[in-house]
This record gives C-alpha cells, sequence and structure tokens, in this order.
C-alpha cells in the first residue's frame, strides 16, 4: 500500500472528526472509510489523530449502530495496515499506532460490558472469553477500578456462566488479580454470593462450576482478611443458602467457615441457627449440613458459646443449673442422690455434639472463680423461703424446675428449710436410685429447654451432664 492520499484531505477529515458537528463527523468517517479501504493512509504524524478522531465517534451516543460499525471496521482496517508495515513507519510510531487502536477497542468492549453487565453471560462464548480479558485488563491498569460496580457485577455474572471455558477464565483470574489488585477477591465473592441468591442452576454443568467457583474463593479467602469489610461477607455468604442445590449450599457452608472472625461470629451463630429451625423436619441432609457447620463455627470461636447462649432459652438454662447448685451447696450429703436424679431425669437429652468450652461449666458447675459472678439473690427465683410448696411462681423457669425436683425426683424441704430426697440422707448414694421415680422420657417436663429439637441447646444439656457426671463419681 502507498501513501498516495494528499496530507490535506486526511487533515480535513481529521478535523471534522474532532468537531462537535455531527453532520461533519458522519461525513468525515464514510470519506476516511472510503480512503483507507481504497488503500490510502495519512502520513505517520496524522495517523494517530485520525486514529483518536475515529475513536472519539464511537463513544458518542447520537451516531447510529451504522455509523459506529462503520468507525470498527475503518480501525481494523488501519491496524491491518499497519502491523504489515505498509507505510514504512518505523517501529516506535507503529506501536504507538497499535497502541492507540487497541485501546479503542478496549474503551469500546468496555462499555459494552459495563452497558449489559448483569447479561454478559448471555453473550457467545468468544465474546464472554473477550469480556473476561477485558475485565481484568481493566483492573490491572488501574487497581482502583475495583470500585467501577458495574465490572464487578459482569466479572461475577461471567462465574455464572453455562460455558466451562469461562468458568475456567475465571477462576483463573481470581489466582492472578489478587495480589495485583487489592480488593478484587473481596469485590467479586460478594456479588458472585448475591447472585447465587438469586439464581437456580439448571443443568448439572452449571452445579459443577459453582461448586469449583466456590471452593476457589474459599482458597483466595485469605486475600480478603485485610479488607474493611471483610467481617461482614460471611453473612452475604449464608444469604445465598436460599440457592436450594445441596451442593452448592454446601460449598456455601465450607465457604462462610473461612470467613469468620471474632466479629461476625454471633450474627454468624444466629442466622444458621435460624435457618436450621426452618429446615427443621423438612429438609433433614440440609439440617445435618447446619449443624455440623454450626460444629465448624464452635471449634473455630470457642469462647462464642458464652455470648450467643445469652438466648433467653439458654440463659433459662444456666438460671435452672444455679438454682439447684444452691440447693445442694448448703448440705454435701443431699449432692450425690440429687445430681443422679437429675440425671436419670434428663438422660434422654442426648447429642453428639461436644461443643462448649468444658473449663468454663466446669467452673459453673463445681464453683470456683466463675460462682461468685453467677451467683443469684434468693429475690432472683421469684419466690421467698416457704414459697415453694404453695405454688407461688414467678419465673415459668422456676415452674418447671420445682415440678422436676419436688414432684419428680422426690425432693422435699424440712421445717428447718433445708432439703432432702427420701431415705437419702442417712444412706450411700448409690442406694437412692431405689427411690428415684420412673425416667421422665413420657412427661418431659422440661420440654421447652431440652427437647425443643434445637442442636445447640441439646449441645449445652449434654456438656452440662457430663459434668455433672464427673461430680457424682467424685461424690461415690
Amino acid at each position: 500500500m502507498e501513501n498516495t492520499a494528499p496530507c490535506g484531505d486526511f487533515g480535513k477529515i481529521v478535523a471534522d472528526l474532532e468537531s462537535e458537528n455531527l453532520v461533519a463527523n458522519v461525513s468525515a468517517v464514510n470519506q476516511a472509510s472510503a480512503l483507507i479501504a481504497g488503500g490510502k493512509i495519512p502520513e505517520p504524524q496524522l495517523l494517530c489523530r485520525l486514529i483518536a478522531g475515529l475513536a472519539s465517534n464511537l463513544e458518542k451516543p447520537d451516531h447510529d449502530s451504522a455509523i459506529k460499525r462503520c468507525v470498527s471496521f475503518t480501525l481494523k482496517a488501519i491496524r491491518v495496515a499497519v502491523i504489515k508495515n505498509r507505510m514504512n513507519m518505523d517501529s516506535s510510531a507503529r506501536g504507538e499506532a497499535l497502541h492507540a487502536i487497541w485501546c479503542c477497542f478496549m474503551d469500546q468492549g468496555l462499555r459494552r460490558i459495563q452497558r449489559d453487565s448483569n447479561m454478559v453471560r448471555l453473550w457467545t462464548v468468544q465474546d464472554q472469553l473477550s469480556a473476561v480479558k477485558i475485565i481484568c485488563t481493566f483492573f490491572r491498569l488501574s487497581p482502583v477500578n475495583i470500585s467501577d460496580t458495574r465490572c464487578v457485577t459482569a466479572f461475577a455474572s461471567l462465574m455464572l456462566s453455562p460455558y466451562s471455558t469461562v468458568v475456567c477464565a475465571c477462576a483463573d483470574a481470581l489466582l492472578s488479580l489478587p495480589p495485583v489488585v487489592p480488593g478484587f477477591s473481596f469485590a467479586i465473592a460478594r456479588a458472585y454470593c448475591h447472585m447465587l441468591a438469586t439464581v437456580s442452576p439448571q443443568s448439572p454443568l452449571e452445579v459443577s462450576s459453582m461448586v469449583a467457583m466456590l471452593g476457589r474463593l474459599k482458597q483466595v479467602s485469605t486475600t480478603m482478611v485485610h479488607h474493611p469489610g471483610f467481617s461482614d461477607l460471611a453473612v452475604d455468604v449464608l444469604a445465598a443458602l436460599s440457592n436450594c442445590n445441596l451442593a452448592v449450599r454446601k460449598n456455601l457452608l465450607n465457604l462462610m467457615v473461612r470467613l469468620l472472625t471474632p466479629r461476625n461470629i454471633s450474627a454468624v451463630l444466629l442466622l444458621l441457627d435460624n435457618e436450621l429451625n426452618r429446615a427443621a423436619n423438612i429438609h433433614i441432609e440440609y439440617h445435618k449440613m447446619l449443624e455440623e457447620a454450626i460444629r465448624e463455627c464452635h471449634a473455630a470461636f470457642p469462647g462464642c458459646i458464652v455470648e450467643f447462649t445469652l438466648d433467653p432459652k439458654y440463659s433459662v438454662f444456666i438460671d435452672s443449673i444455679l438454682y439447684i447448685i444452691d440447693i445442694m451447696n448448703p448440705d454435701q450429703s443431699l449432692r450425690g442422690p440429687l445430681l443422679k436424679g437429675l440425671l436419670r431425669a434428663l438422660r434422654h437429652v442426648k447429642s453428639p455434639l461436644d461443643l462448649l468450652d468444658r473449663r468454663k461449666i466446669e467452673k459453673l458447675i463445681l464453683g470456683g472463680e466463675a460462682e461468685n459472678q453467677y451467683k443469684l439473690s434468693t429475690d432472683y427465683y421469684g419466690v421467698t423461703a416457704g414459697d415453694a410448696t404453695q405454688g407461688k411462681h414467678q419465673q415459668p423457669w422456676l415452674m418447671e424446675m420445682e415440678e422436676l425436683l419436688f414432684v419428680r425426683i422426690g425432693l422435699t424441704r424440712q421445717a428447718g428449710g433445708s432439703y432432702a430426697i427420701p431415705s437419702s440422707s442417712k444412706s450411700s448414694a448409690s442406694s437412692s436410685n431405689a427411690y428415684l421415680p420412673e425416667p421422665l422420657g413420657n412427661t418431659d417436663n422440661l420440654i421447652f429447654l431440652v427437647h425443643s429439637g434445637d442442636a445447640l441447646l441439646a449441645d449445652f444439656v449434654e456438656i452440662m451432664l457430663s459434668n455433672l457426671k464427673k461430680k457424682v463419681k467424685e461424690l461415690e
């Protein structure tokens, strides 16, 4: 190709392309297209201005699609001519021209992605792969671009692509970008989980892609920990549990465990407990998944139990234990029979879970530093001396405890204010077994506490019982 076009022709074309007159713009685009198609190329000093002028018209919203297609075809023709070096340009000028064209197409592709950010996964596979490259380049060129929510949304949408090659490209980007783009993995994880909450997989391929992507997010979770919003991310992940696929849910729970912090553990446990209640007797397998997730939360943060058990029903159980302790402490001979009676009465409460910090519970049951901290005044129980036998109760939990102690186990209050269990004060602790009532599996007098189907409460009871057993052995 020879550069035979007069400089004046391209000079006027460039001027018209750079003007604000839309009619002049259109005329200049058509003229440039005709000259380039005819083998005419401007001098190198005008070439970059011509490329910039054509690019600026791609961005103008008032031009119709036909004009923009003409601009794109013209730029592609210029790129071919530059690559073949038909104008004998030096390497520096040639590189500058090619970079200008590349930037033009990048900007064009980025605008399209931003315009259709939620729909990019419906594009052709080739267009989706191009979109992944454009977005990654966009973030690499300037890491602050991570604040562009449209591009973040588009990338998250591509992670849900029905094409495995696109999903793999996204997964590779999740490994390569976080070191150079701070906040990338966090922003993408959050957007992806928001989408999972509303998108249900329609095919096994989509399920496997979601599972793989959640696994990759788990893999890069360590790159998110320094983000200011990291503590909120676990809650966003749990919100995606509205996606009903069990495989997806399982991997969401696995990811959530990796995102636990002291700041979010209480909120996470509360959400899991609520989800557990909703899943009870409906989704058995899902229910087991939630229980396992709760176990992992407790294993990661054992100290969170104390705060989490401030829920009223857990506080009631602690109150009940303290009430029993206040009865036992004055009379050491009463401890063995009373503890055995409690163990027999509550033995229907079983759980394989072993989650609480045993040292704290031992202090609560067996005394020690925590005893004074949890000591309750007589007025707290809502009764005064002698009221127990007259039915004056202000606390519902106290009514349940007195039914257990005075009716089921057979505890009696003596004239002097002390307590006794029939035939237990003079005999060995083991002899009291013959006088204990039948197990309470049928009456379930503590149903609202220990038979509610609440896995966490059952857990709490199980640990209490294990410590009570230890105490019984010590007293025998």
